[in-house]
Parts: structure tokens; sequence; C-alpha cells
């Protein structure tokens, strides 16, 4: 049976590095949250800076990603760059969590959307983000980097997995433990494949 695994992270944590060096080994690609159709409305969201139009952008991708990835699945196996988690945890910081929550009860987001079968959380402390973010430069994103240096994402990403029933594997890359990114890389694997094998150890790196 094809696997189906969501990388999830803050933004810099080293979720699209560790998640391309996945997909490679798995002999797959990473696939992107938003589908192809919606990139120039994405460039409108960006531009025209509503928390509201944001969310509901991101939801409605993450119920066609998941049409799709259910499609795809049965013939590969699907590594994707963040779904439904970030959504939601990064909107209970902009809207609310009482928002959020109502909006995921009464549309029974849970029933209706494709989960994975492990979530792997890449995270890393504060000093190493921000480094990461002032060194590749670019636009800092009102719903994304911006967002991310300035609110506790982490505790809220914690609490939106609390909302499902999905094994976490969690990854820290901050620079002050001093592992190499194939060192990071081969623990997050040991641990995703201990988890897929359904033995009972500690998720945490």
């Amino acid at each position: 049976m094809n696997k189906f695994i969501v990388f999830e992270g803050l933004d810099a944590c080293g979720k699209t590095t560790l998640s391309s060096l996945y997909a490679k080994e798995m002999n797959t690609v990473v696939h992107n949250a938003i589908v192809a159709e919606a990139s120039d409305l994405r460039k409108v969201i960006d531009s025209y800076e509503s928390k509201e139009c944001a969310f509901l952008f991101f939801l409605l991708n993450n119920l066609l990603k998941s049409n799709e990835v259910s499609k795809k699945l049965k013939n590969e196996d699907i590594i994707l760059d963040r779904f439904i988690f970030s959504t939601l945890a990064y909107q209970t910081i902009m809207l609310g969590e009482d928002i959020v929550k109502s909006i995921f009860d009464n549309l029974k987001i849970n029933k209706k959307i494709y989960l994975p079968e492990v979530i792997v959380f890449v995270r890393a402390d504060s000093e190493t983000i921000n480094n990461r973010i002032e060194t590749r430069g670019g636009t800092v994103q009102w719903y994304g980097d911006a967002v991310t240096q300035n609110n506790c994402v982490e505790s809220a990403y914690h609490k939106i997995f609390e909302w499902f029933d999905i094994p976490i594997v969690e990854v820290d890359t901050s620079e002050k433990h001093g592992r190499s990114i194939q060192e990071n890389y081969q623990l997050m694997k040991d641990r995703i494949e201990h988890t897929l094998s359904g033995r009972s150890i500690s998720n945490r790196l």
C-alpha cells in the first residue's frame, strides 16, 4: 500500500530540505499544498492581506488537494509539503482559536479530508529560524514568515494536532544541537519507519 506522509513546520525550520531528501529516497516528489490552478489567485491573496480570505483560500486548497491525493495515492507514494494542519495552526493565531475551531467543527473538516498516515513535524528554535529567514532573503509573507517571527506558532501546531488522531514524528533541526542535515535526516527517517511499522516508541527526537 502506498504511503501518504505530510511534512509540517514553521517557515525556515528545514521542512522542505528534509521532505525533499525523503522523497528522493522514496523515488517520488514533494507535492505542493497549493493546487496548480490556484497559483494566480494566491498572488491576489498575497497582495490583498485579508486574514479571512487567506483562511478560505488555504482551506479550499486543502480540500482540493485532498481529492487530488486520494486519486494519486493509488499509483504512488505521496509526500506533501504542508496541509490542513498548517492552515489551522497559522489561522488560530491570525483569527483566533475559537473562530477556527468553530469552522473546523461545523464543516466537519476531519471527516471530509483525506488524512495522512503520519505527520512529520519539523521544528527549530527562534534563533535558528530567524537566522535562516534573514539569510535566504526574499519577500516576507504576511501570513507566513511574519507570523512565524512574531508568534509562538509551534504551540498552535500542537493544539491543532490534538484535533486529529494521527502519529507525529517530531524533528528538531536547531543549530544548537550541532547535527548535520544528513544526521537530522537519518534520525527522522528511522522514526518514520518505526512509526509506520507500528512499533511503540517515542516520536520525539
